[in-house]
């Protein structure tokens, strides 16, 4: 009787326990209904790190938008975005997506929409003008620089110091590296994500498997190696389609495996069972591969003049002696060794 008992109250169903939520950028536990920035993919930011994704996108409005998650760069409901401003931040807002919507309308194909680093005021131009914006807003009036976002003194009765010379020579430096900026960065921020192999649209994966079917153009494409199903490399005969390209991953190293937490059977610098950890790793190797890249197609003496003016290889998070000598063995096959 008792053994009967016993064996009925094992067979009581335990409620499974809620996921947590995370903050995407300080990984601080979110209560389910917070205020914050949100996705499409349950990509979620805490109210306090929302602010400073606000503020990344006032520091250069044309660049950010559309408004897209900094995680996976899905597009974020403007709703979620709004909440986040204040009043002024709001009234800027308005004004700079209704000057877009016209922009975009006018534009020609040898003109931009450049808008002022401290106000709402923006204005057509071509894209051969100068670096150096003069905002013609009355309660503004600055002038400033477009590559570095800060401000560039005033010039009065054709009189110039020493003291202006020397920042406006920083200024003309600015547009002078100003292409060898741009491709830094794009470099610099494709290493914290992949692009869709069809359209281009990028993003970060969750923690689920490395199948990625794109939400713009629906291409299923593999997020380890960044390929089409229709290019990967898959199981002889397979019918399986993409599954088929995850077949004897362990000894081919023209496959992916399906999981990233699956690696460290194989490979024991990768981390056991986390996939946090694992989408950490990956992302830190194509980061430090495409660094490495974009060094060697920029050349020594651009990257060091890049470093003196925008400091980019203090900022980006990785020394020189990582982005040049590392081993980015992406996994090391037992045959390897």
């Amino acid at each position: 009787m008792s053994d009967q008992t016993d064996s009925s109250t094992m067979t009581v169903p335990i409620k499974a326990e809620k996921k947590k939520t995370y903050c995407g950028a300080c990984e601080n536990e979110l209560e389910p209904d917070h205020s914050g920035i949100q996705c499409v993919q349950a990509h979620h930011f805490c109210p306090g790190c929302s602010v400073h994704i606000v503020n990344l996108f006032f520091s250069d409005p044309q660049h950010y938008i559309p408004l897209r998650c900094v995680q996976c760069h899905v597009e974020l409901n403007p709703g979620v975005f709004e909440r986040q401003l204040s009043n002024e931040q709001m009234d800027f807002y308005n004004q700079y997506m209704l000057l877009l919507v016209f922009a975009k309308e006018l534009l020609a194909d040898d003109e931009r929409l450049d808008g002022c680093p401290f106000c709402s005021f923006a204005v057509i131009r071509s894209k051969d003008d100068t670096n150096i914006f003069y905002c013609a807003h009355p309660e503004c009036g600055k002038i400033s620089c477009l590559i570095c976002r800060k401000a560039c003194p005033k010039i009065l009765n054709d009189y110039c110091s020493d003291e202006i010379i020397a920042e406006m020579e920083k200024h003309f430096t600015c547009a002078s590296l100003a292409k060898d900026k741009e491709k830094f960065d794009q470099y610099l921020e494709l290493g914290s994500k992949v692009p869709c192999p069809n359209c281009g649209l990028a993003g970060m994966k969750d923690d689920a498997c490395t199948h990625m079917t794109c939400p713009t153009c629906s291409q299923l494409w593999c997020y380890f190696c960044g390929k089409k199903v229709e290019d990967c490399d898959k199981k002889p005969n397979g019918t399986n389609g993409i599954f088929d390209h995850n077949h004897d991953w362990e000894s081919n190293p023209n496959r992916c495996p399906m999981y990233l937490t699956q690696i460290s059977d194989l490979d024991e610098r990768w981390p056991d069972g986390n996939e946090e950890l694992c989408l950490v790793m990956f992302h830190r190797n194509r980061s430090l591969r495409l660094l490495r890249e974009v060094y060697e197609i920029l050349g020594e003496e651009s990257i060091n003049a890049l470093d003196r003016h925008f400091n980019v290889l203090l900022t980006c998070g990785f020394t020189l002696e990582e982005i040049l000598h590392e081993d980015l063995t992406l996994i090391n096959y037992p045959n390897n060794n």
